[in-house]
């Protein structure tokens, strides 16, 4: 029976750290499921129909960078290809699709610990399926952001696109909704990226389990901030939409979610310190 016993109590997903076995049980399934929503959401009218629209000075930023068609006949040119309207309008559908995956996996990782108190489960320090689903979350993160650098702004190089994401011509920072949704953005996956990094057996031998932990709470932080850049990328301004509701179900679940594991880790260590009331 203390087999038994045992097994039940360890945290979703195992303790296992062989990296075959990862790769078996977490990577493979979480990057078919990631591929496959990614694939059904530019695939099918219901989401390309919803799909929230960017900010208005986005559109405005790029307009004023475009010659109208009449001036390109003018000059001899034969206007925007048609295929550039096409290659614009898939990365604007990637942006998107990549964008809410990453967002559902982030929330992912904020409720695996709530959800092995509420089971009874062991809630260790670090946990691989945790750490799993946030390595792919951060690698669907990079590809939104590439695939973001692709829809706005004129057809100019890239470093030059880019900055025109975060500064005014005259070199002042961007404040407006574009610019903040663009900030916060960056922002968020350097904190991606950074949690990736850290993200290992070694370093957490080498930080020790309590610096590496609060290193760790730098999820909360990103979860905020990607919400920020949604709706600075005008999430609520289609309420109706799929990509809102799902938007607003992954704020309530992980809302609902921390604050039963906040509430179910406060009576498991009052009952396991001497002197405190169950």
């Amino acid at each position: 029976m203390q087999p038994a016993a045992r097994s039940s109590n360890q945290p979703l997903g195992g303790t296992s750290g062989d990296w075959h076995r990862r790769l078996l049980r977490f990577h493979l399934p979480l990057a078919l499921a990631s591929g496959m929503v990614i694939f059904l959401w530019m695939g099918l009218p219901l989401f390309q129909a919803a799909g929230h629209q960017s900010p208005p000075q986005a559109a405005g930023q790029a307009a004023a960078h475009q010659p109208t068609q009449a001036a390109d006949q003018a000059a001899g040119h034969q206007g925007p290809p048609q295929d550039g309207i096409q290659d614009r309008l898939f990365m604007r559908r990637l942006t998107t699709a990549t964008g809410y995956v990453a967002l559902g996996l982030l929330a992912l990782t904020l409720l695996i610990g709530p959800a092995n108190l509420l089971l009874r489960r062991r809630n260790p320090v670090s946990s691989y399926l945790t750490r799993d689903v946030g390595t792919w979350a951060a690698i669907v993160s990079v590809i939104h952001v590439i695939a973001g650098f692709q829809v706005h702004g004129p057809p100019a190089p890239l470093g030059e696109r880019i900055t025109l994401y975060f500064f005014a011509p005259d070199a002042s920072p961007l404040t407006n909704t574009f610019g903040l949704g663009n900030w916060t953005g960056l922002v968020a996956t350097v904190i991606v990226v950074g949690l990736l990094a850290i993200s290992s057996d070694a370093v957490l031998r080498k930080l020790k389990a309590g610096p590496w932990k609060r290193l760790q709470r730098l999820n909360y932080a990103l979860f905020a901030l990607v919400i920020a850049h949604a709706i600075f990328y005008g999430a609520l301004l289609r309420v109706t939409s799929p990509s809102t509701l799902l938007l607003g179900i992954s704020v309530f679940a992980v809302f609902v979610g921390q604050a039963v594991g906040v509430r179910l880790w406060r009576r498991r260590h009052a009952r396991t310190t001497p002197g405190q009331p169950a």
